[in-house]
């Protein structure tokens, strides 16, 4: 019989699934960069109520790892490689441990089944909070005739990137822990959060003369792989090719680093994944965000 095993420690989780997360580093790649994140010392991002940070392995009779899960503070967990009996005996033991997730993220399979054990434990009803599509690049092919250009952003573009950055959470995750936050804790992470990509060189933005006008981050690469995100174009500014642009040109930027781009898009928003695509991003799978909230 399969067992979890949660781990407080992300060293030890690393070392356990490493294997795993090797051979499945794509699907993988948010459980993935957490992990590198942590393990390398970078600062939380800031958490409203205290929520831990745990990782956990389903292994085997003959201990090799079969799915991993995270849940990384405030957010809801999120699984890879689960089934839904492996989701259940999961939030079964999140629960035991005194959590309260208001929801999961994975399979529609597993997130679902995951959150029917929560309703059993405090009720509520399940609600779909975003369906995503995974997709990574197979063919980088440049969109043209695109005014302005793609650079690295620079600490002079750090006041309009928080602003960005604070927009595209108002806009595609309204609900989020993020907009739990105080508005001056809002602005100390979003500071914090474009200063570490500048540093690491993952932060690009769009200029038209003078004019930051779109912007794209990526993560350090991950076991090969690492994901774009976020993509942000003010509304006033968008359908003239800047997000396609700009995310092309953090692509060139990865594939540079003998790395593979990948990202998430929102499936209710067929502009976005049709901009991907059209400059050489593939779909893998797809994934799904519920919630449990409470009835009338």
């Amino acid at each position: 019989m399969n067992t979890w095993e949660l781990y407080d420690d992300p060293r030890a989780f690393a070392e356990c699934a490493r294997d795993f997360l090797r051979e499945h580093a794509l699907t993988c790649t948010v459980i993935a960069s957490m992990v590198d994140r942590l393990v390398a010392g970078e600062d939380q991002p800031v958490r409203r109520h205290g929520t831990p940070y745990w990782f956990a392995t389903l292994d085997t009779p003959g201990r090799s790892v079969a799915a991993v899960a995270m849940r990384s503070g405030d957010w809801p967990p999120i699984m890879t490689g689960v089934d839904a009996a492996a989701a259940r005996e999961l939030a079964q033991r999140i629960t035991e441990r005194g959590e309260r997730p208001q929801g999961a993220n994975g399979s529609p399979e597993a997130a679902r089944a995951f959150c029917e054990r929560l309703v059993q434990e405090w009720g509520g009803q399940i609600e779909t909070k975003v369906s995503t599509r995974l997709f990574r690049l197979d063919s980088l092919r440049p969109p043209q005739n695109v005014p302005g250009l793609a650079r690295p952003a620079e600490l002079a573009d750090v006041d309009r990137l928080v602003d960005f950055l604070d927009a595209f959470h108002d806009e595609a995750a309204p609900g989020s822990p993020h907009a739990d936050l105080s508005p001056a804790d809002r602005r100390r992470e979003g500071q914090r959060f474009i200063l570490d990509r500048i540093g690491t060189g993952g932060q690009w933005v769009w200029e038209v003369e003078g004019e930051v006008v779109s912007c794209a981050a990526t993560r350090r690469p991950a076991y090969g792989f690492a994901r774009i995100g976020p993509v942000y174009t003010p509304p006033t500014q968008r359908g003239r090719g800047y997000a396609a642009g700009v995310t092309a040109a953090v692509s060139q930027a990865i594939l540079d680093q003998d790395a593979t781009p990948c990202l998430f898009t929102d499936l209710s928003n067929p502009t976005s994944n049709g901009v991907y695509q059209r400059i050489g991003f593939v779909p893998v799978e797809d994934t799904v965000n519920l919630l449990v909230v409470e009835q009338d």
